[in-house]
């Protein structure tokens, strides 16, 4: 080989050798000091790709858990106010048990009335004021739906949990009150929860046709109700002398059809052999059999009414006549108010456990899912120490070994010195 002195090949196959073991030590440095194998894009290119990933499922699941931890706190939030009320009603309920009793002079029928206004008037304080952020949790007649995201990914079907929380006013437990009853209307009246129906079929006798005499043709139609009577109340369906037989046939079918009533239009005409329905000639009735089942769904929004005096409250332990001999059948009226309020209260409690129980669960799957892939993670972007220190070690030593034959190839370029002195 060629003694030269301008290219020093040695010098730089050990220059670049140094070069490349300090790059090296630099990485195993950085490495040790972040605690993360993975410190830049350059590291591991597919790696960076998962290990974002999988950050955002464990951010997601550890949000998700503290959402869930919240949603309990608000559950049990209206947990407590419900079971609060749910005390009231059963004190309340003691109450008028004790004014139905004859024992009771009108003065005490009055000092036990005071305590029941009392009691209906702390329910609506604890309805209104039972608030979670700024938001009622029961005060809404129409009740209050919340919906708490429990999952990392947007999908609102899996990740959603919902819960309805229905009013628990006086007047959403039916229990309203004040000196002009429900609302200020003319009659107040307490509602008592109808029992199991059986079934049953209803007949042409069980129907009164209003105004109109004997039949629905339209020549002899009358402006009027249609009505039937279940469980000694009336339920009307609208029929007008202007309207057309399918109108008031629908009228008809959308009232009373829960109750085995279907109307059609007459049929009497033929038209291309078959039967067909001309307008005017009316409507008529049958009626089919509700079987028990649907009988008990049929008539479960018919409620037997008991008139109370419209200038007591609702829920009236005192005498409403001069005689004062109704006042324990309002307290017995109030009884059955009572027992239907809180029935709807630990109904409604039971939903709310529920809902709690259920958000326990997914906090306990939440915390094994962030801990898994937070393992997972951990195998793709953490150093491991003992491969890292090794490295340092072994080009810490490649380093100094570099250097001192770097060192040597530039000495021995200086036995061309000798050459040009001789």
């Amino acid at each position: 080989m060629a003694l030269t002195m301008a290219t020093n090949i040695g010098a730089l196959n050990a220059a670049a050798a140094a070069a490349s073991t300090t790059r090296s030590m630099e990485t195993s440095m950085e490495r040790l000091s972040s605690g993360k194998r993975i410190n830049s894009a350059s590291d591991d290119v597919s790696g960076v790709g998962v290990s974002s990933r999988m950050t955002s499922e464990i951010r997601g699941s550890n949000q998700s858990i503290r959402n869930a931890l919240d949603a309990q706190a608000l559950v049990h939030t209206a947990d407590g106010a419900h079971k609060e009320i749910d005390n009231i009603l059963q004190r309340m309920r003691e109450v008028a048990v004790q004014a139905a009793n004859d024992t009771n002079n009108d003065q005490d029928r009055s000092n036990l009335q005071a305590e029941m206004d009392a009691m209906v008037s702390e329910v609506d304080r604890i309805a209104s004021n039972t608030t979670w952020a700024g938001a009622n949790l029961m005060q809404a007649d129409a009740g209050t739906s919340f919906s708490f995201m429990v999952g990392a990914a947007p999908d609102i079907t899996s990740n959603e949990i919902t819960v309805d929380i229905s009013s628990m006013t006086t007047s959403g437990l039916k229990l309203n009150s004040g000196a002009d009853g429900i609302d200020g209307v003319v009659a107040a009246e307490a509602i008592a929860a109808v029992g199991v129906q059986a079934a049953y079929t209803l007949e042409s006798s069980d129907v009164s046709l209003g105004n109109n005499t004997g039949t629905l043709a339209g020549s002899n139609l009358q402006d009027g109700n249609v009505s039937i009577t279940v469980n000694d109340v009336v339920i009307n369906a609208a029929v007008l002398a202007s309207n057309t037989d399918v109108q008031n046939a629908q009228a008809i079918n959308d009232a009373l059809g829960a109750y085995g009533v279907t109307a059609t239009p007459i049929q009497d005409t033929v038209v291309n052999g078959a039967a067909a329905h001309v307008e005017g000639d009316g409507i008529e009735l049958a009626f089919g059999e509700v079987a028990e089942a649907a009988a008990i769904e049929a008539v479960a929004a018919v409620e037997a009414r008991d008139a109370v005096d419209p200038n007591k409250s609702l829920l009236s332990v005192e005498a409403t006549t001069a005689g004062g001999t109704d006042a324990a059948d309002n307290a017995r009226k109030g009884i059955v108010l009572i027992d239907a309020a809180i029935s709807a209260v630990s109904s409604q409690r039971s939903k709310l456990g529920a809902v709690s129980n259920r958000l326990g669960h997914t906090v306990n799957n939440l915390s094994n899912v962030s801990a898994t892939v937070t393992s997972a993670r951990g195998r793709i972007e953490d150093a491991d120490y003992a491969m890292e220190t090794t490295n340092l070690a072994k080009n810490q030593i490649l380093q100094r070994a570099s250097v001192a034959m770097l060192s040597q190839a530039n000495v021995s370029k200086g036995n061309i010195l000798g050459l040009l002195r001789s």
